[in-house]
């Protein structure tokens, strides 16, 4: 372990040390690069530091700050209580401005990786880290929009995570180019929606950095809120379960107190319905507009068995889902990661319990049979393509696990 004698502090405002010397042997630098200031800070820091370490989410991928590109006013107050508008429009990583020797990754930073590292370097032990990093910048990052989502190449490292989840469902994105032009694309660099994207958003569960991200409407939900329009929330149960689990509370009917404070007027539990034929012909039903549009690229001959995906022609609904592709239905739709952010700092478990104005959950038909996950749909619309499969109602479900596994979920860390 690090001898604490090996090392000399000369400059630390956290611990209010100011003996800043003209070259340092280690410098550990925080934070996200937001100015002009910073960048020219930093580089002089690089020129005089024989080793320089990227310490903490900020510093190595842009953390926290980065996220405001993606935010409104409200949830920068929630955040940081003030408004801090930087010169730059948007927060960046070191690595983009200078050249990083190690990163410390992690929002605290795990302490002993910090104290191995000292110890190497305190004994000229030059290693390489166990991260797929570039040590160069692409002077063009490919990014790639969509309706539901998008992805930003300046953030992506090209771990290969959301191509491995993406070649289990419809293989829309894969690498493209050579040694450090590798990156992630869709076939011929066409945006998501003209590839055999279907927006499930699982790639943005597999996303280690936060590259792929959904598209959020909270600043438009904020803005009709104070607005004083009259707004319906309609949850579904499964935003409950992954918002308990994320929570440890049962946060049930605290969620409906919590919405109502916020601004709206009623609050819906409710399970998404398709309109279908009640005939006993043979029915595929999408359970969202991600199966929809699978059936419709890779099974075009079996569209006329499919009904219409869950849509609510109410534009005062505000729809609250695990699922990303429910954003290509034309209504107002928040995941729970939205829902979370759109709630900002509330504590939920100091609200009291409020009833839901209405609770609309379909009965099960035990006509009804439920294909969960890839492989099954395949082989489910296999079947009906040839002829073995000829009654009931079929519903499809795209993510592995069904809707409590959507791709609007929760990270999990």
């Amino acid at each position: 372990m690090v001898n604490e004698k090996n090392f000399e502090i000369v400059y630390s405002t956290l611990l209010g040390i100011d003996k800043e010397t003209e070259n340092f042997d280690i410098s550990l630098i925080e934070g996200a690069v937001v100015s002009n200031e910073d960048i020219e800070r930093l580089k002089d820091i690089r020129r005089r530091s024989k080793i320089l370490i990227a310490m903490g989410s900020c510093a190595v991928l842009g953390g926290v700050p980065s996220l405001r590109r993606f935010a409104s006013e409200q949830e920068l107050k929630n955040v940081y209580n003030v408004i801090y508008v930087p010169h730059l429009s948007d927060a960046s990583p070191l690595s983009k401005f200078v050249t990083v020797d190690y990163f410390l990754r992690g929002c605290p930073i795990n302490r002993y990786e910090l104290l191995n590292l000292l110890d190497k370097l305190s004994r000229n032990e030059w290693f390489k880290q166990d991260e797929r990093r570039f040590l160069f910048l692409r002077e063009k990052p490919l990014n790639l929009e969509g309706v539901a989502l998008s992805l930003d190449g300046e953030k992506c490292i090209v771990c290969g995570r959301c191509v491995k989840i993406c070649q289990e469902i419809t293989s829309a994105i894969d690498y493209i180019n050579r040694s450090f032009e590798t990156a992630v694309s869709t076939p011929f660099k066409v945006k998501l929606d003209e590839s055999t994207c279907i927006s499930c958003g699982q790639c943005i569960l597999y996303c280690p950095v936060g590259a792929i991200v959904e598209k959020s409407y909270v600043t438009e939900v904020w803005k009709l809120l104070n607005s004083g329009m009259h707004l319906t929330a309609y949850v579904e149960p499964e935003v409950l379960m992954a918002l308990s689990e994320a929570l440890k509370l049962d946060v049930n009917r605290r969620l409906v107190t919590a919405l109502k404070k916020i601004g709206f007027e009623k609050v819906v539990l409710w399970k998404p319905q398709t309109e279908f034929n009640t005939s006993d012909q043979l029915t595929i039903l999408p359970s969202s507009e991600a199966e929809a549009i699978f059936v419709q690229r890779f099974y075009p001959d079996l569209v006329n068995y499919m009904a219409p995906p869950p849509r609510i022609k109410d534009n005062s609904i505000v729809w609250f889902s695990p699922c990303v592709a429910r954003k290509l239905s034309g209504n107002l739709v928040l995941t729970t990661r939205e829902l979370i952010r759109l709630l900002g700092t509330m504590d939920l478990s100091l609200l009291t319990k409020t009833q839901f104005d209405e609770i609309k959950m379909n009965v099960a038909n035990k006509h009804e049979v439920e294909v969960v996950g890839m492989r099954e749909i395949r082989k489910t619309l296999e079947s009906i393509r040839e002829g073995k499969l000829k009654a009931g109602r079929i519903v499809l479900y795209v993510c592995p696990g069904g809707c409590l596994h959507g791709g609007g979920q929760p990270l999990q860390s």
